[in-house]
């Protein structure tokens, strides 16, 4: 029978494909078959310490592991994974706390730490670590048997424009958000590094391998592509999802201390834009891999992607900055308009014409449509016109007559010069 509960399709994997490696870490791995098995312990543990369905479970732990082990099994019991990235602020973590209202919190021992000078976060009644070891019992596949409305995960936006906003993503928004990305993740390329945490859960849906990165994208500065690279060669990983500034700072140090790595055959770009000389370095550094450029956000993604030589060659003809950077035509899962850019709420759709700057606004299944105990951000993010909810991205765009779409910045960032208007990316 057909299940919304979103962990379905992992289950599904690890029935079909037991013995094929899912995650495969510098120290460990584990096959399809082992973490179902994990997944399943993980979930009695959790329920052992009275977390339930619908509860809200504030998960602080590394991508490794221990978070995909504790964010199946939360959704497999129908309990909501509340997401936060370990380098949050304090006065973030606290902000989060109190929209969340979160059951329980799990954290390694030394993240519990900042927790202890919080407030929010001393109120949360269940306080766990990572289960890492494992007690045999009876295991239960039944999974919780989620409605499509039923929440699954919330994140948070970068609150880079005021206080951070938590997106309710349920079971149906992630399976639409799965059926939008499948596309470009389903391949015959079978080991993938995935440097994005969604994108590995999408591997374990789809029955992809995935070699977890050596590295904490909490610490940039600190970060070493030479061991990535290894990691590439070492396993031969055939594809590559990662945010542009660690992709660019692979791809300088691959051409720097002239490694190949003929295996990898496929390269996705996602988390932020990437512009012609970034596309170049990173096409110079692994020319035989087909390199293809995402554009979406926390509360849409995919909204457009292009292959990145493609992207480089149209904006090279153009050769007018005043078109700002080319992301490629909207995804098919997605509808899209340009609409006047304006201040505060806005309540109708009235769509600009060709090579006119305005607000790019989307709206499709795996558009978010509403944000958690926060009204005013949904009154002024979201459009309600006959039935759909039109989401404002905030970015100013503008569709060529061809139907591409041209990125100009955040709306927000836009300055008069005497009676001219300029956009961030034209500058």
């Amino acid at each position: 029978m057909a299940h919304s509960n979103i962990v379905s399709l992992f289950f599904e994997q690890a029935r079909q494909h037991p013995n094929k490696a899912a995650l495969v870490s510098v120290r460990e791995k584990r096959s399809f078959g082992e973490l179902a098995s994990d997944v399943l312990q993980c979930r009695n543990y959790f329920e052992s310490k009275g977390i339930g369905p619908g509860d809200r479970v504030l998960v602080f732990v590394p991508m490794g592991f221990d978070l995909y082990r504790t964010v199946l099994a939360l959704f497999s019991m129908g309990a909501v994974a509340v997401f936060l990235d370990e380098w949050v602020s304090f006065s973030r973590l606290s902000v989060c706390c109190r929209m969340a209202k979160c059951k329980a919190f799990i954290a390694p021992w030394y993240l519990h730490v900042p927790g202890w000078f919080s407030a929010d976060v001393r109120a949360i009644p269940v306080h766990l670590t990572p289960l890492s070891s494992f007690q045999h019992s009876t295991e239960n596949e039944d999974l919780f048997p989620a409605k499509s409305s039923d929440p699954a995960l919330i994140t948070f936006t970068t609150g880079s424009t005021g206080i951070p906003k938590a997106a309710n993503r349920t079971h149906g928004f992630l399976m639409a958000q799965f059926e939008a990305l499948k596309p470009l993740i389903e391949n015959d390329l079978q080991v993938d590094m995935p440097m994005l945490p969604i994108v590995l859960l999408l591997n374990l849906a789809v029955g992809k391998t995935s070699v977890i990165a050596d590295f904490k994208s909490s610490k940039p500065k600190k970060f070493r592509p030479e061991k990535l690279l290894k990691q590439l060669r070492d396993h031969k990983v055939e594809s590559l999802t990662a945010s542009p500034f660690f992709l660019v700072e692979m791809a300088k140090e691959a051409v720097r201390s002239t490694i190949q790595l003929p295996n990898l055959k496929r390269i996705l770009s996602g988390g932020g834009p990437v512009f012609p000389d970034d596309a170049n370095w990173v096409t110079r550094a692994f020319p035989q891999a087909d390199f293809t450029v995402v554009f979406g956000s926390t509360e849409a993604e995919p909204i457009a992607h292009i292959s990145a030589p493609k992207m480089v060659k149209r904006m090279d003809e153009t050769a007018d900055p005043m078109k700002g950077l080319l992301v490629g035509k909207p995804d098919p899962s997605v509808e899209w308009a340009i609409i006047p850019i304006q201040d505060g709420i806005v309540t109708d759709i009235q769509p600009l014409g060709p090579d006119i700057p305005g607000e790019l606004v989307v709206t499709g299944n795996h558009v978010l449509d509403a944000y958690i105990e926060n009204p005013e951000a949904t009154r002024l993010n979201k459009i309600n016109v006959q039935g759909k909810v039109w989401h404002r991205t905030g970015d100013a765009a503008c569709v060529a007559k061809d139907g591409t779409l041209w990125l100009l910045g955040r709306c927000q960032g836009r300055v008069w010069v005497g009676e001219r208007l300029f956009f961030p990316f034209q500058v």
